[in-house]
Protein backbone atom coordinates (compact mmCIF):
# COMPACT_ATOMS: atom_id res chain seq x y z
CA UNK A 1 0.00 0.00 0.00
CA UNK A 2 1.51 3.39 -1.42
CA UNK A 3 0.68 5.71 1.75
CA UNK A 4 3.45 8.69 2.34
CA UNK A 5 1.11 11.28 3.75
CA UNK A 6 -0.83 11.72 6.82
CA UNK A 7 -2.98 14.29 8.00
CA UNK A 8 -3.17 15.35 11.14
CA UNK A 9 -5.61 18.39 12.43
CA UNK A 10 -4.40 20.21 15.34
CA UNK A 11 -6.17 23.45 14.91
CA UNK A 12 -8.74 23.12 18.22
CA UNK A 13 -8.73 25.49 21.16
CA UNK A 14 -8.09 23.17 23.54
CA UNK A 15 -10.76 24.75 26.12
CA UNK A 16 -10.86 21.41 28.45
CA UNK A 17 -6.82 22.48 29.43
CA UNK A 18 -7.32 26.03 30.04
CA UNK A 19 -5.77 28.10 31.04
CA UNK A 20 -2.80 26.67 29.81
CA UNK A 21 -3.54 26.40 26.15
CA UNK A 22 -4.02 30.43 26.27
CA UNK A 23 -0.15 30.55 25.87
CA UNK A 24 0.32 26.92 24.12
CA UNK A 25 -0.88 24.54 21.50
CA UNK A 26 -3.45 21.46 22.56
CA UNK A 27 -0.68 19.34 20.82
CA UNK A 28 2.35 20.63 21.99
CA UNK A 29 1.21 19.89 26.18
CA UNK A 30 3.26 17.85 27.87
CA UNK A 31 3.62 14.25 29.02
CA UNK A 32 5.91 13.79 31.88
CA UNK A 33 7.60 10.50 32.16
CA UNK A 34 10.47 8.92 32.51
CA UNK A 35 12.42 12.38 33.66
CA UNK A 36 11.39 13.94 30.62
CA UNK A 37 8.74 15.90 29.16
CA UNK A 38 7.24 15.58 25.47
CA UNK A 39 4.72 16.93 23.71
CA UNK A 40 1.64 14.93 22.80
CA UNK A 41 2.10 15.19 19.18
CA UNK A 42 5.61 13.42 19.42
CA UNK A 43 3.93 10.10 20.27
CA UNK A 44 1.74 9.69 16.96
CA UNK A 45 4.35 11.28 14.78
CA UNK A 46 6.87 9.17 16.39
CA UNK A 47 4.36 6.12 15.75
CA UNK A 48 4.39 7.71 11.95
CA UNK A 49 7.77 7.65 11.38
CA UNK A 50 8.20 3.70 12.45
CA UNK A 51 5.66 3.12 9.69
CA UNK A 52 7.34 5.24 7.02
CA UNK A 53 5.36 7.95 6.47
CA UNK A 54 7.53 10.14 5.08
CA UNK A 55 4.92 13.55 5.00
CA UNK A 56 2.83 15.03 7.42
CA UNK A 57 0.28 18.03 7.11
CA UNK A 58 -0.53 19.63 10.20
CA UNK A 59 -4.14 21.41 9.87
CA UNK A 60 -3.16 24.10 12.27
CA UNK A 61 -3.30 27.97 13.51
CA UNK A 62 -0.90 30.64 12.69
CA UNK A 63 0.37 29.94 16.48
CA UNK A 64 0.70 26.28 16.12
CA UNK A 65 2.07 26.01 12.95
CA UNK A 66 5.32 28.12 14.88
CA UNK A 67 5.17 25.83 17.90
CA UNK A 68 5.08 22.68 15.83
CA UNK A 69 8.14 24.50 13.29
CA UNK A 70 10.31 25.07 16.44
CA UNK A 71 9.57 21.59 17.90
CA UNK A 72 10.25 19.33 14.95
CA UNK A 73 12.06 21.30 12.27
CA UNK A 74 15.01 24.17 12.62
CA UNK A 75 15.89 25.00 16.35
CA UNK A 76 14.56 28.43 17.09
CA UNK A 77 17.27 30.65 16.70
CA UNK A 78 16.71 33.24 19.84
CA UNK A 79 17.07 29.90 21.98
CA UNK A 80 20.28 28.54 19.97
CA UNK A 81 21.78 31.35 20.51
CA UNK A 82 20.94 31.27 23.94
CA UNK A 83 22.13 27.62 24.43
CA UNK A 84 25.17 28.42 23.41
CA UNK A 85 25.87 31.20 25.22
CA UNK A 86 25.81 28.61 28.31
CA UNK A 87 27.87 26.44 26.58
CA UNK A 88 25.08 23.74 25.72
CA UNK A 89 26.24 22.98 22.03
CA UNK A 90 25.83 19.49 23.00
CA UNK A 91 22.35 19.54 23.84
CA UNK A 92 22.34 21.30 20.80
CA UNK A 93 23.47 18.50 18.88
CA UNK A 94 21.21 16.25 20.67
CA UNK A 95 18.01 18.02 19.59
CA UNK A 96 19.45 18.02 16.11
CA UNK A 97 19.71 14.47 16.11
CA UNK A 98 16.53 13.94 17.20
CA UNK A 99 14.94 16.15 14.58
CA UNK A 100 16.09 14.68 11.71
CA UNK A 101 15.34 10.84 13.13
CA UNK A 102 12.40 11.66 11.82
CA UNK A 103 13.27 11.46 8.33
CA UNK A 104 9.73 13.20 7.20
CA UNK A 105 8.83 16.49 5.65
CA UNK A 106 6.53 18.59 7.68
CA UNK A 107 3.50 21.16 5.73
CA UNK A 108 0.93 23.41 7.11
CA UNK A 109 -2.79 24.37 6.26
CA UNK A 110 -3.87 27.08 8.16
CA UNK A 111 -7.61 26.38 8.87
CA UNK A 112 -10.36 29.49 9.59
CA UNK A 113 -11.35 30.25 13.20
CA UNK A 114 -14.86 30.22 11.91
CA UNK A 115 -14.84 26.86 10.46
CA UNK A 116 -15.65 23.51 12.51
CA UNK A 117 -15.63 19.69 12.69
CA UNK A 118 -13.71 16.84 11.30
CA UNK A 119 -14.38 17.05 7.61
CA UNK A 120 -12.98 20.31 7.28
CA UNK A 121 -8.91 19.42 7.84
CA UNK A 122 -9.02 16.59 5.05
CA UNK A 123 -10.97 18.90 2.93
CA UNK A 124 -8.51 21.68 3.30
CA UNK A 125 -5.64 19.48 2.65
CA UNK A 126 -6.85 17.95 -0.41
CA UNK A 127 -4.84 20.61 -2.58
CA UNK A 128 -1.79 19.25 -0.63
CA UNK A 129 -2.90 15.35 -1.57
CA UNK A 130 -3.41 16.10 -4.82
CA UNK A 131 -1.26 12.77 -6.99
CA UNK A 132 -1.62 10.88 -4.28
CA UNK A 133 -4.22 8.16 -3.96
CA UNK A 134 -4.09 6.88 0.11
CA UNK A 135 -3.56 9.11 2.90
CA UNK A 136 -3.83 8.90 6.52
CA UNK A 137 -6.39 11.35 8.65
CA UNK A 138 -6.19 11.40 12.61
CA UNK A 139 -6.72 13.61 15.55
CA UNK A 140 -3.75 14.95 17.44
CA UNK A 141 -4.09 15.51 21.21
CA UNK A 142 -4.27 11.29 21.43
CA UNK A 143 -2.48 8.01 20.60
CA UNK A 144 -1.58 4.90 20.59
CA UNK A 145 1.48 3.59 22.85
CA UNK A 146 3.65 0.26 22.09
CA UNK A 147 5.95 -0.34 24.82
CA UNK A 148 8.06 -2.50 22.30
CA UNK A 149 8.39 0.77 20.31
CA UNK A 150 6.54 -0.97 17.43
CA UNK A 151 3.87 0.85 15.13
CA UNK A 152 0.55 0.45 15.42
CA UNK A 153 0.10 2.71 12.11
CA UNK A 154 2.36 0.28 10.20
CA UNK A 155 -0.09 -2.88 11.59
CA UNK A 156 -2.87 -0.95 10.28
CA UNK A 157 -1.36 -0.52 7.18
CA UNK A 158 -0.32 -3.78 6.41
CA UNK A 159 -4.12 -4.99 7.40
CA UNK A 160 -5.50 -2.78 4.79
CA UNK A 161 -3.00 -4.35 2.32
CA UNK A 162 -4.36 -8.01 3.28
CA UNK A 163 -8.15 -7.00 3.68
CA UNK A 164 -8.29 -4.99 -0.02
CA UNK A 165 -10.53 -2.71 1.84
CA UNK A 166 -11.09 0.55 0.22
CA UNK A 167 -10.21 1.90 3.70
CA UNK A 168 -9.30 1.21 7.29
CA UNK A 169 -10.73 3.15 10.60
CA UNK A 170 -9.19 2.16 13.74
CA UNK A 171 -10.91 1.40 16.70
CA UNK A 172 -10.03 0.97 20.08
CA UNK A 173 -11.37 -2.35 22.43
CA UNK A 174 -13.08 -1.10 25.29
CA UNK A 175 -15.18 -2.68 28.21
CA UNK A 176 -19.03 -3.17 27.58
CA UNK A 177 -20.30 -1.18 30.65
CA UNK A 178 -18.00 2.04 28.93
CA UNK A 179 -19.92 1.47 25.42
CA UNK A 180 -22.47 4.61 26.50
CA UNK A 181 -19.43 6.97 26.69
CA UNK A 182 -17.97 6.37 23.01
CA UNK A 183 -19.04 6.04 19.38
CA UNK A 184 -19.10 2.52 18.56
CA UNK A 185 -17.70 1.05 15.58
CA UNK A 186 -20.28 -2.41 14.54
CA UNK A 187 -18.95 -4.79 12.19
CA UNK A 188 -19.73 -7.49 9.87
CA UNK A 189 -18.58 -11.04 10.56
CA UNK A 190 -15.62 -9.92 8.02
CA UNK A 191 -14.38 -7.05 10.71
CA UNK A 192 -16.07 -4.55 8.39
CA UNK A 193 -17.87 -1.72 9.62
CA UNK A 194 -21.35 -1.31 8.97
CA UNK A 195 -21.88 1.64 10.96
CA UNK A 196 -21.73 3.91 13.71
CA UNK A 197 -23.37 4.20 16.44
CA UNK A 198 -22.76 7.69 18.73
CA UNK A 199 -22.97 7.15 22.32
CA UNK A 200 -25.48 4.28 22.08
CA UNK A 201 -27.52 2.96 25.07
CA UNK A 202 -26.27 -0.43 27.03
CA UNK A 203 -28.85 -2.56 25.26
CA UNK A 204 -27.59 -1.58 22.10
CA UNK A 205 -23.80 -2.22 22.85
CA UNK A 206 -21.88 -5.74 21.94
CA UNK A 207 -20.39 -7.90 23.61
CA UNK A 208 -16.78 -6.74 22.80
CA UNK A 209 -17.36 -3.05 21.50
CA UNK A 210 -14.68 -1.29 19.61
CA UNK A 211 -14.61 2.82 20.04
CA UNK A 212 -13.89 5.15 17.33
CA UNK A 213 -10.12 6.99 18.01
CA UNK A 214 -11.09 9.27 14.62
CA UNK A 215 -7.44 7.48 13.12
CA UNK A 216 -8.60 6.67 9.09
CA UNK A 217 -6.75 5.36 6.29
CA UNK A 218 -8.94 6.76 3.05
CA UNK A 219 -8.20 6.18 -0.27
CA UNK A 220 -9.34 8.95 -2.77
CA UNK A 221 -12.79 7.44 -3.33
CA UNK A 222 -13.58 9.27 0.19
CA UNK A 223 -13.87 12.40 -1.86
CA UNK A 224 -17.27 12.83 -3.58
CA UNK A 225 -18.76 11.57 -0.20
CA UNK A 226 -16.32 14.43 1.59
CA UNK A 227 -17.38 17.05 -1.29
CA UNK A 228 -21.14 16.39 -0.22
CA UNK A 229 -20.57 16.56 3.10
CA UNK A 230 -19.23 19.81 2.57
CA UNK A 231 -21.84 20.76 0.60
CA UNK A 232 -24.05 19.71 3.15
CA UNK A 233 -26.44 22.66 4.73
CA UNK A 234 -26.20 22.30 8.65
CA UNK A 235 -28.68 23.82 11.45
CA UNK A 236 -27.00 25.25 14.56
CA UNK A 237 -23.52 26.18 13.08
CA UNK A 238 -21.63 25.20 9.65
CA UNK A 239 -19.95 22.31 11.40
CA UNK A 240 -19.26 18.97 8.95
CA UNK A 241 -17.88 15.51 10.12
CA UNK A 242 -16.11 13.11 8.49
CA UNK A 243 -18.11 10.05 9.98
CA UNK A 244 -20.72 11.74 8.03
CA UNK A 245 -18.65 11.73 5.02
CA UNK A 246 -17.88 7.48 5.71
CA UNK A 247 -21.61 6.77 6.35
CA UNK A 248 -22.36 8.37 2.78
CA UNK A 249 -19.35 6.40 1.84
CA UNK A 250 -20.70 2.88 3.25
CA UNK A 251 -24.08 3.78 1.56
CA UNK A 252 -22.43 3.75 -1.81
CA UNK A 253 -20.95 0.62 -1.38
CA UNK A 254 -17.30 1.23 -0.41
CA UNK A 255 -15.99 -0.88 2.57
CA UNK A 256 -14.07 0.49 5.36
CA UNK A 257 -11.94 -2.70 7.50
CA UNK A 258 -11.64 -2.12 11.19
CA UNK A 259 -8.61 -2.28 12.87
CA UNK A 260 -8.56 -3.03 16.94
CA UNK A 261 -5.39 -1.49 17.79
CA UNK A 262 -3.36 -3.49 20.60
CA UNK A 263 -1.24 -0.56 21.89
CA UNK A 264 -2.37 1.22 24.74
CA UNK A 265 -4.81 4.08 23.64
CA UNK A 266 -3.42 7.52 25.62
CA UNK A 267 -5.28 10.66 25.07
CA UNK A 268 -4.13 14.27 26.23
CA UNK A 269 -6.60 16.48 25.67
CA UNK A 270 -7.54 16.78 29.27
CA UNK A 271 -5.79 17.51 32.17
CA UNK A 272 -6.76 13.78 33.90
CA UNK A 273 -5.97 12.48 30.22
CA UNK A 274 -1.85 13.61 30.22
CA UNK A 275 -1.62 12.76 33.78
CA UNK A 276 -2.40 8.84 33.12
CA UNK A 277 -0.63 9.20 29.59
CA UNK A 278 2.13 10.08 31.80
CA UNK A 279 1.71 7.63 34.60
CA UNK A 280 1.46 4.77 32.40
CA UNK A 281 4.16 5.76 30.34
CA UNK A 282 6.55 5.94 33.15
CA UNK A 283 5.16 2.48 34.37
CA UNK A 284 5.90 0.85 30.93
CA UNK A 285 9.07 2.80 29.36
CA UNK A 286 10.04 2.09 25.57
CA UNK A 287 12.09 -1.26 25.26
CA UNK A 288 14.61 0.44 23.38
CA UNK A 289 14.28 4.06 23.99
CA UNK A 290 14.76 4.84 20.07
CA UNK A 291 15.07 8.91 19.95
CA UNK A 292 11.89 9.29 18.28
Amino acid sequence: MNIQTAVIPVAGAGTRVFPMTTAIEKCMMPIYAGGQGLPVIHYMVADLARAGIKRIIFVTSERGRSQLKDYFEAINPNLETQLRGVDKDKLIQKELKRRGEFGMKFEYVIQPTDKYGTAYPPFLARECLKGESHFALMGGDDFVYREDSTSEMADAIKLWEQSGSDHVIMGNPIKREDGPKYGILHSNSDGQLTHFDEKPPIEHVPEQPVANISRYLLSEAIWPQLETEMARPRSGGDEHFITYAINDALEAGQTFQIHRVSGKYLEGGSFEGLQAAGNYISAHPLADQPTV
